[in-house]
């Protein structure tokens, strides 16, 4: 039987979880994300993140933000059913989990390039 593995693509796990406050030298450890983050791509289908979502809280995370880089908006999670949606105006906050992070979103996204959207053709 094959075990999948959920990686997000960045995550944050509070010290307190490391055993022993030792680094994890397992390539993938066994430690439950406090924050997941996950990117969007084209290839994500909303059922895939609907399970990624409830995966991760079922595992104890705490908070996810779903980024979207073609919308330019953050999603973030409290519980699979819980969000609110972040604009490229926003800024992103740590909340109780990362006190002191605020990211202006727009930071996070002015380096992207213009999106491609259906129907737009490059001239």
């Amino acid at each position: 039987m094959n075990k999948l593995v959920g990686v997000p693509d960045v995550a944050f796990v509070r010290w307190e979880k490391f055993p022993q406050g030792k680094v994890a030298t397992e390539p993938i450890p066994s430690l439950t994300p406090d924050l997941a983050v996950e990117i969007l791509s084209v290839s994500n289908t909303a059922g895939e993140i609907r399970r990624k979502l409830k995966e991760y809280f079922l595992a104890g995370t705490s908070v996810v933000w779903l980024v979207d880089p073609i919308k330019r908006t953050v999603r973030v999670y409290t519980a699979p059913d819980a969000s609110e949606t972040l604009e490229a105006t926003d800024t992103l906050k740590g909340g109780s989990l990362l006190l002191g992070f605020s990211l202006p979103l727009r930071q996070l996204f002015e380096k992207l390039p213009t999106p491609i959207r259906k129907g737009s053709r490059k001239k």
